[in-house]
């Protein structure tokens, strides 16, 4: 079957195919415009989050977006997702802060040496369903602050400092997988779930 074909075959599907992890991407990512845009409450967009991780149609997704103005979805359903680039994060006897709205890509790597840094996931638009951070600090310390829907692995070890294994709660079925590994040197990584704060 040509490209052309394929392509027509996707848009004529119905709403009760299945949806694919790249449109349960897709819809998060709309979601957090909206939210930031003041048009949904925290609630209701930590819940249509929750929601558009565990859906499984195309039905299910446009549900949650139904009532949002100008919102809409690439006609283009299923496909890879289209990952950020891998990033790297560096402090050396400075800082490093990613807060906010920003793309995760699904490699990061984050280094401190007498330094610090902070990388927060809970306002951050997801490109990929699988994350991994390499978290190192030699003799500084950083923080991963985790949105409650997403599921977290670690693996990690400090050697004369700490590095967080125990993250308590439990993650959203769907939702994107974080993997953070690494070590720490006389220092500390610490990872722990954290509420969205309303803005």
């Amino acid at each position: 079957m040509g490209n052309f074909a394929q392509g027509d075959a996707k848009d004529t599907r119905d709403e009760s195919s299945r949806a694919a992890d790249t449109d349960r991407i897709q819809i998060a990512q709309l979601l957090a415009y909206a939210a930031e845009q003041g048009r949904l409450q925290l609630t209701d967009y930590e819940d249509r989050l929750t929601k558009a991780y565990a859906a499984t149609t195309y039905a299910e997704l446009d549900q949650l977006r139904a009532d949002l103005p100008g919102a809409p979805v690439n006609a283009r359903r299923g496909g890879n997702t289209n990952p950020a680039p891998s990033t790297l994060l560096l402090a050396l006897m400075s800082g490093f802060e990613r807060r906010g709205r920003w793309n995760v890509p699904k490699k990061l790597t984050t280094f401190t040496f007498w330094g610090s840094g902070v990388v927060d996931l809970r306002y951050a638009d997801f490109t990929s369903t699988e994350v991994e951070i390499h978290a190192m600090s030699i003799m500084g310390v950083q923080n991963i602050l985790l949105p409650p829907e997403v599921n977290v692995e670690v693996r990690g070890r400090g050697v004369m400092g700490n590095f967080d294994h125990d993250v308590l709660g439990q993650g959203t079925p769907g939702a994107p997988k974080v993997r953070i590994r690494g070590f720490s040197l006389w220092g500390g990584v610490g990872i722990r779930r954290k509420a969205r704060h309303p803005r």
